[in-house]
C-alpha cells in the first residue's frame, strides 16, 4: 500500500486546544505523523545558550525532543501507533493504523542530515517523506503566511520553514502543503482534496 500522506504536526500545537482535534482526524487516515520538537526542543535551545555546547550534541538532543513530543501525542491519542524506523512505519500504516515517527539517534550517522539548527523537524519530515516514497507532505503550523510568495525561498524568508527545507524537498517527488492549526475542522476533507483546504508550496517563486 503506498503511503499517501506524511503529516508534520508543529511543536507549537502543544499549547493549542486544536491539537486533540488534529490527532482524532489523523488517527484513522493511514498516514505517518512527524512530531515537532515543541517545548522539549525549546529546552534544548535554552540549555545550549546557557552552556554553549556544540551543535552535534544539540542536534541529538533535538531528535530526542521530537521523540518526547511524539510520545506525548501517543499518550493523547492511543489509537496511534509509534515506530522509529521506516520498515516498522510501513508495516503499521499498511495494517491501517496511522503511526507516529519517533526519530532515533541513528540519524546522527546519516551524512545527509547535518547537525545544525538549520535542520529542524520540517526538513526531517521531508527526509522521511522521501524515504517512504510518500505522495504528499503536509506541514501543520501555527504561524500565518503574510505573503503571496509560497515558494521555498519565500517561506524561509518568512520563518515558516527552516533554512534547509528546500534542499530536502525541492527535487522530491512528493507534493508539499501547508496547513494552519485552525484548519482542524476540515482535515479529513483536506486529505481527500488538499487544494480545497491547504496551501501548495511552489517549487519556484511566482
Amino acid at each position: 500500500m503506498p503511503i499517501t500522506w506524511v503529516v508534520k504536526l508543529g511543536g507549537s500545537l502543544a499549547d493549542s486546544d486544536t491539537l486533540p482535534f488534529w490527532l482524532d482526524a489523523l488517527a484513522d487516515a493511514n498516514l505517518v505523523i512527524v512530531p515537532g520538537g515543541g517545548p522539549f526542543a525549546d529546552q534544548v535551545r535554552s540549555a545550549q545558550q546557557r552552556w554553549s555546547f556544540g551543535d552535534e550534541a544539540a542536534h541529538a538532543m533535538a531528535l530526542l525532543a521530537m521523540g518526547q513530543y511524539g510520545l506525548m501525542l501517543s499518550g493523547l491519542c492511543p489509537k496511534l501507533g509509534i515506530a522509529s524506523d521506516v520498515p516498522a512505519l510501513r508495516t503499521l500504516v499498511e495494517s491501517g493504523r496511522s503511526t507516529i515517527w519517533l526519530p532515533g539517534l541513528s540519524l546522527m550517522n546519516d551524512p545527509g542530515i547535518p547537525a545544525s539548527w538549520e535542520v529542524t523537524s520540517d526538513s526531517l519530515a521531508a527526509w522521511l517523506a522521501g524515504r517512504l516514497n510518500a505522495a504528499n507532505l503536509l506541514l501543520v503550523k501555527s504561524v500565518a503566511i503574510f505573503s503571496d510568495d509560497t515558494s521555498y525561498g519565500g517561506l524561509v524568508a518568512q520563518g515558516v520553514v527552516d533554512a534547509a527545507f528546500e534542499r530536502f524537498s525541492a527535487k522530491a517527488a512528493f507534493a508539499v502543503w501547508l496547513g494552519h492549526r485552525q484548519d482542524h475542522p476540515r482535515v479529513r476533507a483536506g486529505l481527500r482534496e488538499p487544494s480545497h483546504v491547504f496551501t501548495r508550496v511552489n517549487r519556484s517563486a511566482g
